[in-house]
């Protein structure tokens, strides 16, 4: 099965300087895994940040609504 390559039909003004300074615009919709929001020190949604203080768990913990237990 061959690919079938996209074909671009206009570009906005901006897309259009960035490939007369030789940039792609392509480049610039990739995703940036090592800077991501995700990457950060709790090492994305699921692992807990460290140490925890000044964190809104105290907060929630304390704010558990009576049919929680």
């Amino acid at each position: 099965m061959t690919r079938r390559r996209r074909r671009v039909v206009a570009l906005s003004s901006r897309d259009q300087e960035r490939v007369a300074r030789g940039e792609s615009p392509e480049d610039l919709a990739r995703a940036d895994y090592e800077h991501d929001a995700l990457s950060g020190p709790a090492e994305g949604l699921d692992a807990p940040a460290p140490g925890g203080a000044g964190s809104n768990d105290a907060r929630l913990r304390r704010d558990v609504p009576p049919h929680w237990g």
